[in-house]
């Protein structure tokens, strides 16, 4: 695969998947994978989609899980869901790699409906912390599986560390520490069954400059636009993506 393969629209809908995926990280700090991959994969394949997001999701998780020196403490709290999260990966990864691309198109759709739908609902499950310990190992190999198959694992893990309601830094740190222990096995077994290869590193490494324009006009915005506005109008169009990816894997 190399950008010069694709015509006009399908580099059009690429550069503004990323985008609007860097606009969402500077406004609310998260919506990387949830806008890039579904709007993406409406013109490429799934696991192509998510291939791309690979430079994207690293660099920025990278920053995001050291800035502030809170991984030693994320890193001794939730042990148990990381050391659940990578074999969920590495089973999950395996199923991208080999399952039917329509089939992946509805598990991607499906699941980003359903966190949209809590979001613009308000959803927000109550876990008091005498449950943590146990849920820990849990939440860890369901995130795991999912984020293996879709790369997203913000539907899960955003939702449970919400109903955690932990500060805001340390929500943030602990995103970052999470995605560097999915995002690691999930991409290294990518490249061990040949879904990346060259030509999808340096396209990934490529959709950074449009990611970098929208993180920077998101950074920008915050201060100058209603939080609960921009919201309300990015689930509306998270919702058309999502309905859009289940009409394509069915139909």
């Amino acid at each position: 695969m190399t950008f010069s393969e694709f015509d006009i629209i399908t580099l059009a809908v690429i550069a503004v998947a990323f985008v609007l995926a860097g606009l969402s990280k500077g406004f609310i700090g998260f919506g990387l994978p949830l806008i890039s991959v579904p709007l993406c994969a409406s013109v490429v394949s799934v696991p192509l989609a998510i291939a791309l997001t690979a430079a994207p999701i690293l660099l920025s998780n990278i920053y995001q899980a050291f800035h502030g020196g809170r991984q030693t403490v994320v890193l001794r709290r939730f042990w148990p869901l990381l050391l659940t999260l990578v074999p969920g990966v590495l089973i999950g990864a395996q199923v991208l790699a080999r399952a039917d691309h329509d089939a992946i198109a509805v598990i991607v759709g499906t699941l980003l409906l359903i966190f949209v739908l809590a979001q613009f609902f308000d959803i927000k499950p109550n876990i008091p912390a005498r449950a943590e310990r146990g849920l820990n190992p849990v939440i860890g190999i369901v995130s795991g599986l999912l984020g293996g198959v879709s790369s997203m694992f913000g539907p899960i893990t955003i939702t449970y560390l919400v109903a955690l309601k932990l500060p805001k830094d340390m929500f943030i740190s602990t995103i970052g520490v999470f995605y560097l222990f999915g995002i690691v096995p999930l991409y290294a077994t990518l490249v061990i069954t040949g879904v990346i290869a060259r030509d999808e590193i340096i396209a990934s490494f490529l959709v950074c400059i449009p990611l970098y324009a929208g993180l920077w006009f998101g950074t920008w915005l915050r201060g100058r636009m209603s939080q609960a506005l921009f919201q309300r109008a990015l689930l509306l169009g998270l919702v058309v993506i999502s309905l859009n990816l289940i009409r394509r894997g069915l139909f």
